[in-house]
């Protein structure tokens, strides 16, 4: 017995090797697949750091994989994201080759694990492939050459300016929001959902829930916690906002309208499922990326008063007191360059969805370095890093609308404007880019025309716009106050 007893585990042994073991479990989460370790990785500890901080997505790009890539002289680097090691571009050559080339490249068949995609829905024209993306693509493209709704935007401006009242401290990045989700429901739905006026909107209080739910920043670094430990009240959201949508659908199908969703309806091979997904798409593009991108605008044109008064005179001689339209927006070529900038500075989309190779494949990046991938590997374009490339864009940091025009004596800051990506690039870049440039073009307008304004002295954004965490990897500034001052 004492033998028997002497030859046992003693406890600080067994805790030994429960760590040991823990240790071991949790390296080999954390190590990439043996095919790509060839790869450059981004160190896993400062990500898991950032992760757990909340931090959003723009500044951990910034701060992390910029600099690593940069050092390195790298094109692509290996990121841990989503529960999974993902390959990034970074390098221009290698994401124009990947976008032009979506036969090799299809979009990535989202995992089971995120609510995200429950949310979201998988048959779309952002994630469809082959000819089923080409029939969405053919749809929407229809859909949206019919109507070019400026004279809707411009109602929407006196409806935001009317809420604004005399002006004085407004919560800027509310009010954008509250406009884009007026602008997307009356010209995409054909359905007004009263944003703008009802400031307790329900439809906007129950998707604000089910964005807040998604962006659990634990969810996001282990999916499968979804499996593990499964949250029912957001899953009741979710279910419930996409019951929303469905309404909203059987509601168009007895209404047609001027609007996207009615075009759409005419197109017999649609199924019912297709036409929720992509509503819910146009939704979030069409409204979170645009009134990100209008409170970005805002913001620089405050911090650049010089810039905000150039852009004004430029938006008065063209259009006097008239209201926006086709033809004197096309005499603000500054206006536009302000807006082409905000949209790079600070791009509401960090990156886009992954695809996948289902072969291995070799990439050739402009730094004359081959990336040789297996198949079925996850690649990311990552937006927001090709736009902090300084080989790309002088002085990236820097607020500056002249690089979208011609070189002059005193200027070279000119650059490639096809370096410019926050639609992306190639064949499936975002279908709705001119829809978007129209709406920030008509608003912004109006807002020179009528307005001045400036960052109160207190802004936590006096430095740079601080954007909200986000499970769409979106840069949205947050609690942004912008003090305004009708004009004469």
């Amino acid at each position: 017995m004492e033998s028997l007893q002497h030859n046992l585990p003693r406890p600080w042994a067994l805790s030994l090797a429960a760590c040991a073991i823990s240790i071991i479990a949790i390296a080999r989460v954390f190590t990439p697949p043996a095919a790509l370790r060839h790869l450059p990785k981004v160190p896993i500890l400062p990500l898991l750091w950032s992760y757990f901080r909340g931090e959003v997505e723009d500044v951990r790009i910034k701060r992390l994989i910029v600099p690593f890539a940069n050092e390195r002289n790298e094109g692509v680097v290996l990121v841990y994201a989503f529960g999974r090691w993902i390959v990034h571009v970074l390098d221009h050559k290698i994401a124009r080759d990947l976008s032009a080339d979506i036969a090799t490249w299809p979009k990535e068949v989202p995992p089971d694990d995120m609510l995200l995609w429950r949310f979201v829905g998988r048959t779309n024209v952002i994630l469809a492939n082959g000819k089923s993306w080409q029939r969405h693509s053919r749809v929407v493209k229809s859909a949206l050459d019919r109507n070019v709704p400026i004279a809707d935007f411009v109602g929407l401006g006196y409806k935001l300016f009317n809420v604004m009242g005399e002006g004085g401290r407004l919560l800027w990045d509310d009010l954008t929001m509250r406009f884009t989700l007026d602008a997307v429901g009356t010209t995409t739905f054909g359905h007004d959902f009263n944003a703008i006026a009802d400031v307790n909107s329900p439809f906007v209080r129950k998707y604000n829930g089910v964005m807040d739910g998604i962006a659990s920043p634990l969810y996001i670094i282990f999916p499968k916690l979804e499996r593990w430990v499964p949250r029912p009240k957001v899953i009741a959201k979710i279910d419930e906002m996409v019951l929303l949508f469905t309404h909203l659908l059987e509601e168009k199908k007895q209404n047609a309208g001027n609007d996207m969703l009615t075009y759409m309806l005419e197109d017999p091979e649609m199924s019912d499922t297709e036409f929720r997904d992509n509503m819910v798409v146009f939704f979030i593009a069409g409204h979170d990326t645009t009134a990100g991108a209008m409170s970005s605008l805002v913001y620089y044109l405050a911090r650049n008063p010089d810039m905000q008064v150039r852009a004004r005179e430029e938006v008065l001689s063209a259009m006097g007191q008239k209201d926006p339209t086709l033809e004197n927006m096309r005499q603000m070529p500054f206006t536009q360059a302000c807006i082409r900038e905000a949209l790079r500075i600070n791009t509401p989309i960090t990156y886009m969805v992954p695809r996948s190779s289902p072969r291995p494949t070799l990439m050739s990046g402009s730094n004359g370095k081959t990336y040789a991938l297996p198949a079925n590997t996850s690649v990311i374009l990552n937006i927001c890093a090709i736009h902090y490339n300084d080989s790309y864009w002088p002085d990236p940091y820097q607020f500056n609308p002249e690089r979208f025009f011609g070189k002059t004596e005193k200027d070279q800051t000119r650059v490639d404007a096809s370096l410019w990506l926050p639609f992306a690039l190639g064949p499936r870049q975002c279908p709705a880019r001119n829809f978007a440039m129209y709406e920030l073009r008509t608003l912004a307008s109006m807002l020179l025309q009528r307005w001045e304004w400036t960052l109160p002295n207190d802004s936590p954004h006096s430095k740079a716009p601080q954007n909200g965490f986000s499970p769409f990897a979106l840069s949205l500034p947050k609690n942004m106050d912008v003090v305004f001052k009708k004009r004469e």
